[in-house]
């Protein structure tokens, strides 16, 4: 069979898994070009009880199932129709489970009325996983034609699955990844491989309660570092109350790395983050560390021309070869961010001298990094560290399929092995956030990126930056998405009198 094929029956066999009765008609599926904003969209095909279940945060969740008046299979189903619906617009699932999932959660409900326990912190809670993670009974293609038929065994199961499979949560879903990503080696952003919630207190409890379970017990390659709530604590310590001026934390922003600036929707969120900061009391510097596209463009290198090697240079041939064998063996083409990389055939591997050459490249970036870091006490009133850096996850909002192409934003976080959290900041408005047509490009991929903005197209797209803290400060970057989300929340033009800005 093709791979057109192969990919067909397996995009059929995913309908197939719906329930005709949440089956959607074709007819009553708008187009692309006229459902901007399918969120909405969603809630014409849910009832008022399945939206308050899939409305509620975590907590009221598991709350109402500990107290009896949701049921496990009831707050199930509400997420696996919700997910049905979602995927007949986006086609965002891999993989489905909804029937083991329903079992799944009748067995929780039976063991609650007979104990009147839970299982565990997370019970009866519906989890979707990336591709990715391995789940028994499941395939894990992660965007590859030739892994499509093969499915898990329970021996393929991270510690992470079995460790929420234990604490009572309720597989239903598994999301589409896209060519290439999570593969052993490469680089991803760390709010994709991290968890991922529409609220704060969810992605705490989440990492709280794993870590209570002492991971790194039966995994050798995760490290011992249980939660640590006084890197919380500290955070919260010097947070503007509400509506106060009175912030003691120290943040730096960057809005342009040198090589590539950022789209107009991006420049506005960047601008109003600052005021918003400022109008809480906070002190913000400007970012200016060792250039950051000279370490990626050398390091981690981009899909371009002439880097033929693309993402795989630094990060070994190993991982190159494994994405080039899933493509060769279904005859698919590459997405349009490895064409570069794949039409290059005869790139040979680096050597192990080149190899560690830049390695030694990589740690000498990095202790510059952090020297300039532990400079910022010197430029601040404060005298103390940055806390947190301010900067795009990428250039743009979101560009149309095939055009994004940049990726050192997020992969200098990646390089450096530092912690980021992203958040939501507003939304792309085609009457605010307008072409500039006396653009200045930096160089030629600064011009390739500002020519896929449009601000028709982009128009109500959500806009969102990231909060990059050291290494190993997942608790201090939470506290640091805490403040940042009140500091937004609170802000208003001419509340206490907009600021203007320090630099």
């Amino acid at each position: 069979m093709s791979w057109q094929s192969n990919a067909q029956g397996k995009r059929a066999s995913l309908i197939e898994l719906i329930p005709l009765k949440w089956r959607i008609p074709t007819s009553d599926i708008p187009s692309v070009t006229r459902l901007r904003d399918f969120g909405e969209y969603i809630c014409r095909f849910l009832d008022r009880r399945e939206l308050e279940i899939t409305n509620a945060p975590s907590s009221r969740i598991l709350a109402n199932i500990r107290s009896g008046e949701w049921t496990s299979v009831d707050v199930t189903r509400a997420f696996c129709h919700r997910a049905s619906v979602a995927h007949q617009l986006t086609n965002c699932l891999s993989e489905i489970c909804f029937v083991a999932a329903e079992q799944r959660a009748k067995a929780l409900d039976e063991s609650f009325l007979r104990t009147g326990q839970t299982v565990g912190p997370l019970h009866g809670l519906p989890v979707s996983l990336k591709d990715r993670f391995n789940i028994d009974g499941l395939e894990s293609a992660c965007g590859y034609v030739s892994w499509l038929g093969k499915e898990k065994s329970e021996n393929d199961e991270g510690i992470l699955v079995k460790r929420l499979r234990r604490m009572g949560a309720v597989f239903f879903v598994k999301t589409n990844v896209p060519m290439s990503m999570l593969l052993p080696g490469l680089p991803v952003n760390g709010s994709v491989v991290g968890p991922m919630a529409g609220d704060l207190p969810t992605i705490e409890m989440a990492m709280k309660v794993v870590l209570d379970t002492f991971p790194w017990q039966d995994d050798c390659d995760v490290l011992e570092m249980p939660w640590r709530e006084e890197k919380l604590q500290n955070i919260r310590s010097r947070t503007a109350r509400h509506r106060e001026r009175d912030g003691k934390l120290v943040f730096a922003v960057m809005s342009c790395d040198g090589n590539v600036q950022v789209h107009p929707p991006v420049q506005r969120a960047m601008a109003l983050v600052t005021k918003a900061l400022l109008q809480r009391g906070y002190e913000v510097i400007e970012w200016q560390p060792p250039p950051h596209h000279d370490a990626v463009q050398t390091l981690v290198r981009q899909h371009t021309a002439d880097s033929t090697q693309g993402w795989f240079q630094i990060l070994g041939s190993t991982a190159g070869k494994e994405v080039r064998n899933a493509i060769d063996a279904s005859g698919e083409p590459p997405v349009h961010q490895l064409q570069t990389w794949y039409d290059n055939d005869n790139v040979e591997p680096s050597s192990s001298a080149e190899f560690w050459d830049l390695c030694n490249q990589r740690d000498q970036y990095r202790s510059e990094y952090n020297q300039y870091w532990t400079s910022t006490r010197e430029k601040n009133v404060a005298k103390r560290q940055v806390d947190g850096v301010i900067m795009p996850v990428a250039p743009t909002a979101a560009v149309e399929e095939g055009c994004f192409d940049y990726y050192a934003y997020s992969g200098i976080v990646n390089l450096l092995d530092y912690t980021s959290g992203s958040f939501p900041v507003t939304f792309a408005d085609r009457s605010i956030d307008v072409e500039t047509p006396d653009h200045v490009p930096l160089n030629p991929t600064d011009r390739a990126v500002w020519r896929t903005y449009q601000k028709d197209l982009f128009d109500g797209a959500p806009v969102g930056l990231q909060v990059m803290g050291k290494r190993f400060e997942e608790e201090k970057v939470l506290g640091l998405m805490e403040a940042l989300t009140a500091a937004l929340q609170d802000f208003s033009v001419g509340q206490i009198g907009e600021p203007s800005s320090p630099f």
